[in-house]
C-alpha cells in the first residue's frame, strides 16, 4: 500500500555561490574583467530569506577603481549586489538575498567594473527551486513479521532539490527505530534504502521519517505504516546490530576505512564474520566486495581504495540463535 507524505517541517539558514572557475564567461570577451566564473548552490529557500555570497577573481586588480552590480530574477526588478572591494585585491566579494517568494530559473547578474571607464560583465546564475518531498512509501505495508525470520522492508522517496536524503523507521508506541542512513539516489530519480525487521519488532503503528537537507536548510516528511506481529509468536533468538562509519569525502585513488561495531544483544559480537556491500552511485544493485571479522570488542575495519562514488553497508547474517542485522547506508563521495 502506498501512503501519502503526511506532513513537512522546514528550516532555512543560508546558501553560498562561488565564482572563480571556468564554467561561465562575461558576454564581452575582448579584455575580460574576470579570470573566469563558476557558481553552485543558489536556491529558493523554504521560508524567509537566504543570504548569498559571491566571490569573483579580477584580472589586473591594481587598475580597478570600483565594482558595482545588480541581479535580476525572472519577472522581477533588478536588485543591488553589494561588493566588498579592497584596493589591489584579486578577490572581490558580492552579496544579495534570495527570498521564499522569488522564482527559480536563470537570474541575470550584471557586474560593472570601473577602470578608466565603467564596463559591464553579464552572467547567468541558475537558481534552483525549493526543496520538496513529493512522494514516499514503505514496502510492504503492512509489514507482516514471521517467527524465526527477518523480513526485508524497503523505502523509497521522491525528493526535489536536496543534497542529502536520509530515513528512519520509528515505532509510534516504543523507542524502537531502524536507521537506514543515506538513501541511495537511483537512475529513476528515487532515493532508496532498506533494512530487515526481526520477529521481535514492536507491532502496531510506525512512521517513516524522511529527512532532506541542502546547505543550512532541512526538510522532513512523514508517512505512517503498520507492523503486524508474527502469527506463530516470537522466537528466542538474540538480537543483533551493526554500526558503520566511513569518510564522507575521499580523493580518488586514496585509501579509506569502512569500520564499526557489531552487537549481539547488548554485548559485543566477537568473532563474527560480516559482509561488506558496495553500490556505485546511480546504479540499483549492491555487490559483495569484502568480508570483515569482528575482534574481541566487536569492532571491525576494512580498507578500500577510492575509485567511484557509492554506498557501503554491512550485514551480519542470522544464525540458529541470533537474528540478522544490517547497518545503515553510508555514501562515500570520491573527488
Amino acid at each position: 500500500m502506498r501512503s501519502t507524505v503526511r506532513s513537512l517541517i522546514a528550516t532555512a539558514t543560508g546558501a553560498a555561490i562561488l565564482f572563480g572557475g571556468p564554467a561561465a564567461t562575461a558576454q564581452d570577451t575582448k579584455q575580460p574583467d574576470f579570470t573566469g566564473a563558476a557558481w553552485a548552490g543558489a536556491y529558493v529557500p523554504l521560508q524567509g530569506e537566504t543570504g548569498v555570497t559571491a566571490t569573483l577573481k579580477l584580472r589586473d586588480p591594481e587598475t580597478v577603481k570600483r565594482v558595482t552590480g545588480g541581479i535580476t530574477a525572472p519577472g522581477k526588478a533588478e536588485r543591488p549586489v553589494t561588493f566588498d572591494l579592497k584596493p589591489g585585491a584579486t578577490v572581490v566579494t558580492g552579496r544579495w538575498a534570495i527570498g521564499t517568494n522569488d522564482p527559480p530559473g536563470d537570474w541575470k547578474l550584471n557586474v560593472t567594473v570601473t577602470r578608466d571607464a565603467p564596463r559591464d560583465n553579464a552572467f547567468t546564475v541558475r537558481v534552483a527551486g525549493k526543496q520538496r518531498i513529493t512522494d514516499a512509501n514503505v514496502t510492504p505495508d503492512p509489514v507482516r513479521l514471521v517467527k524465526g525470520k527477518d523480513v526485508e522492508v524497503k523505502v523509497e522517496a521522491a525528493v526535489k532539490g536536496s543534497g542529502t536524503v536520509t530515513a528512519k523507521l520509528r515505532s509510534d508506541g516504543t523507542r524502537k527505530f531502524y536507521d537506514l542512513g543515506v538513501m541511495a539516489l537511483e537512475p529513476d530519480g528515487y532515493h532508496r534504502g532498506s533494512t530487515y525487521f526481526s520477529d521481535d519488532t514492536a507491532p502496531g503503528a510506525w512512521t517513516l521519517e524522511v529527512y532532506a537537507t541542502r546547505g543550512g536548510e532541512a526538510l522532513k516528511g512523514v508517512v505512517p505504516f503498520t507492523v503486524e506481529a508474527p502469527a506463530a509468536g516470537v522466537s528466542k533468538k538474540a538480537t543483533a546490530r551493526v554500526t558503520i562509519g566511513t569518510a564522507k569525502k575521499v580523493k580518488r585513488g586514496k585509501s579509506f576505512r569502512v569500520y564499526g561495531k557489531a552487537y549481539r544483544g547488548a554485548k559485543p559480537y566477537k568473532g563474527k564474520k560480516l559482509r561488506i556491500y558496495f553500490k556505485v552511485k546511480g546504479t540499483k544493485t549492491y555487490k559483495l566486495v569484502a568480508y570483515a571479522t569482528t575482534n574481541s570488542s566487536g569492532k571491525y575495519t576494512r580498507t578500500f581504495r577510492a575509485r567511484k562514488d557509492g554506498y557501503y553497508r554491512v550485514r551480519s547474517l542470522g544464525t540458529a540463535g541470533t537474528r540478522a542485522a544490517l547497518s545503515p547506508q553510508r555514501l562515500v563521495d570520491v573527488r
